[in-house]
């Protein structure tokens, strides 16, 4: 599998001098097995995406949504295949039909939030939603995917390539002393799993209920399940080069696999 990763930052996206290093971009990345792409998630990376998509003339794409946050799908418009009629282009969520995609988007793209809708989108546009024990099947890549804690609900997404596994688990608050036993399971092994470390540990106290986790949990949970290689994900927006550095630098000396995503950063499996 070839992974590129579109877009790293949480929240929103960023530009200043002081996001050179890491990106500004909010999450999409993209998996490659042979012929065959999906991407997780549809935030302000997939904007760079999309222009990768037409310069190699693919003709379909299937995106993978973890949930429906802004940060996740305010890419979406910008999506150059979307207007362009010989695409085709799957959207795919997990849940409950009360959390439905399709209508999620139909609220954002539509006055006085945003000046066009999903009717004005050229490609042939399709939506997905399955229960979150369905594997997914495409060609080399299969999909599954695992609930999460997070307000209005999220999703861990894994791809797989026969044994070969990226583990995507964004968006997700834990409780201190009680680590997630279903998600270690489902990253267990795992080649490389990428994990929502947008606090640190001293910060957690007082940001209880938003919905999001710490680096040292991910560490936690990467050696706890064993993981191949952990990368950090989903940086606070306010998180600076110089300080993701430093948070580098310690995670390396807690976890020698691991590391800090950075937008455009490229790995293969």
């Amino acid at each position: 599998m070839n992974l590129v990763f579109w877009g790293t930052r949480g929240s929103l996206p960023m530009n200043s001098p002081d996001h050179r290093l890491f990106g500004g971009n909010t999450p999409c990345v993209s998996i490659c097995a042979g012929e065959t792409m999906i991407a997780f998630d549809g935030g302000s990376g997939l904007v760079n995406l999309g222009a990768e998509i037409l310069a190699a003339g693919r003709t379909e794409i299937d995106i993978c949504f973890s949930h429906f946050h802004a940060d996740h799908i305010c890419g979406l418009p910008f999506f150059k295949p979307l207007f362009n009629s010989e695409m085709t282009v799957r959207l795919h969520s997990f849940g409950p039909e009360a959390a439905n995609l399709r209508d999620a988007l139909g609220i954002y793209l539509q006055d006085p939030i945003f000046p066009m809708g999903l009717a004005d989108f050229e490609a042939d546009l399709q939506f997905k939603h399955h229960d979150p024990n369905e594997t997914l099947s495409f060609n080399e890549l299969n999909v599954t995917a695992l609930p999460i804690p997070h307000p209005g609900g999220a999703h861990a997404l894994k791809a797989s390539n026969g044994p070969k596994n990226f583990v995507y688990a964004t968006d997700t608050e834990h409780s201190p002393s009680d680590p997630n036993q279903n998600l270690i399971a489902f990253m267990r092994d795992a080649d490389l799993a990428v994990y929502d470390c947008t606090y640190d540990d001293d910060e957690f106290a007082t940001r209880r209920g938003w919905g999001h986790s710490t680096w040292q949990e991910g560490l936690r949970l990467a050696d706890a399940a064993k993981v191949k290689k952990f990368g950090i994900f989903h940086h606070d927006p306010e998180r600076s080069d110089e300080m993701l550095l430093e948070i580098e630098k310690r995670a390396k000396d807690m976890l020698a696999n691991s590391f800090v995503t950075r937008d455009f950063m490229r790995m293969e499996i």
